[in-house]
């Protein structure tokens, strides 16, 4: 929805005029750090008409007045008697500098490195300064020409990009970079900006965006795949949390932090809208450490105002894509410091699927997360063949039944004697059982009976926002 400003200027022309490349260009710089519609609105009108009116000044100044009419010359005065000194920016100054972007640019396909580079000789604002065939190539090359701008593929013969990208920035800070590639790995994208790439460029749409990425991000402007404008936030996520409830009596124990989008215009959308694209894009890393810092204060809030004996602990959740980040171990102990919380009390939830590739960096994390004394859950028990093989190699707490086992209970002679064998297996290896989905009494009543612990499920709640959490916590 387009948004009126209180003096919004007289336009100078008839929406439209702009291609639509430039527009999403214009959209790239407004849209920095995700601000409200209102601000983008605003600032898009300003921004197009400034450089409506800067481009046909120059056109005056270089005596090419020929393709103005007379009222175009009188709406021109106008506009820049009403923008004024706002004329200002990025983009403004940009397109005020006459200077040419110098690029290098880095690809082991010499087919697709030629390419690339008539592709950039096309724009007269670029110029390309070398190119290399590896990425230690393209960084010596980098550290002689000292580019504006270096693309790079994200694989590359001897390093991938991120890594590349980081050794950049430590040998030319001002450089500003662009990944460039055609991978579908999950993460690749994300993995490339953290290491400090301005912008990525897919090879499918390289002819169509290429050049405008390099103009954008030596101007300073950020570029992200279209991928990335489908993704919140952070500001927009929540946390709505499940109780965890000692089958017992009933009694709460524990929450489950889960993460919900709260759009501006589609309302609070559901994990499913949106992390497949957080976990193919890498993205998911940074909603997971927000989504633990955010729990952990938050427990620590409760504790204080709601004490018990024991305390109560929070559950969160840990993607594949978290294991691939060195300093993991470092976020979650800096996470239990700063929210000064016992870290016996953080219970990490970790899948079956997270535990596929097996490795001894794997198993070094998750002995450093004992050590500290973080709680383990293995999650989903039971819909992987190597359930009892991850049981026996990893060092878990908490065995989480899948929804799969309880939902057919007590109904099923089957499940009920495989249910009852993974609890004796948990007691036996002093593990705590915790079934997950238990919508009926009846459930909960046979689960109880055969010796799981604790519960969640709608039958005891629905993941509440942290309001109603408090509700259910003052009423004990």
């Amino acid at each position: 929805m387009r948004v009126v400003t209180e003096e919004k200027p007289t336009p100078v022309r008839r929406r439209g005029r702009y291609p639509k490349e430039f527009r999403r260009g214009v959209c790239a710089l407004v849209l920095d750090q995700k601000r409200s519609v209102a601000n983008v609105a605003r600032e898009l009108d300003l921004v197009e008409q400034t450089v409506y009116a800067w481009v046909r000044q120059e056109k005056i100044d270089r005596g090419e007045a020929e393709g103005l009419t007379s009222e175009e010359r009188e709406e021109l005065a106008l506009r820049q008697e009403s923008v004024g000194s706002t004329a200002k920016g990025p983009l403004f100054e940009r397109l005020a500098d006459s200077r040419s972007t110098r690029v290098v640019v880095i690809d082991d396909h010499e087919m697709v490195l030629q390419s690339i580079v008539r592709l950039l000789r096309d724009d007269p604002q670029i110029v390309v300064a070398g190119t290399a065939l590896t990425a230690t190539q393209g960084i010596e090359l980098t550290q002689q020409e000292r580019p504006d701008v270096v693309i790079i593929d994200y694989t590359l013969p001897d390093m991938d990009a991120p890594e590349a990208i980081k050794i950049l920035r430590e040998v030319y800070p001002e450089v500003k970079i662009i990944t460039f590639s055609g991978s579908g790995s999950p993460g690749a994208l994300y993995a490339s900006m953290r290491a400090g790439s301005s912008g990525w460029v897919c090879k499918a749409r390289a002819i169509r965006e290429l050049r405008d990425a390099v103009l954008n991000v030596a101007a300073g402007r950020p570029v992200a795949d279209i991928e990335m404008e489908s993704l919140p936030a952070l500001d927009q996520l929540v946390l709505h949390y499940q109780p965890i409830v000692a089958l017992a009596n009933g009694r709460i124990v524990g929450f489950e932090a889960l993460v919900r989008w709260q759009h501006p215009e589609r309302g609070l959308l559901y994990p499913i809208a949106f992390l497949p694209l957080a976990e193919e894009t890498g993205f998911i890393v940074e909603i997971d450490r927000w989504a633990w810092e955010k729990a952990t204060r938050q427990l620590r809030d409760w504790q204080h105002r709601y004490p018990s004996t024991p305390h109560i602990w929070v559950s969160v959740n840990l993607s594949v894509d978290d294991l691939s980040d060195p300093e993991l171990f470092e976020s979650i102990s800096g996470i239990t410091t700063r929210a000064r919380i016992d870290p016996v009390d953080l219970v990490v939830e970790i899948t079956e699927s997270v535990l596929l590739d097996d490795t001894e960096q794997t198993m070094d994390f998750l002995g450093q997360l004992k050590g500290l004394g973080v709680g383990l859950a293995l999650d989903d028990f039971g819909t992987a063949f190597s359930s009892l093989s991850y049981v026996r190699r990893f060092p878990f707490d908490h065995l989480k039944l899948d929804i799969s086992f309880t939902s057919e209970l007590p109904q099923s002679t089957r499940s009920m004697l495989l249910v009852e064998e993974i609890c004796h297996l948990a007691t036996s290896m002093e593990m705590k059982s915790i079934a997950e989905g238990i919508e009926r009494q009846e459930q909960a009543d046979a689960l109880r009976g055969m010796g799981c612990e604790y519960g969640q499920g709608f039958l005891f709640s629905r993941p509440l926002p942290v309001e109603d959490c408090e509700a259910l916590l003052a009423a004990g």
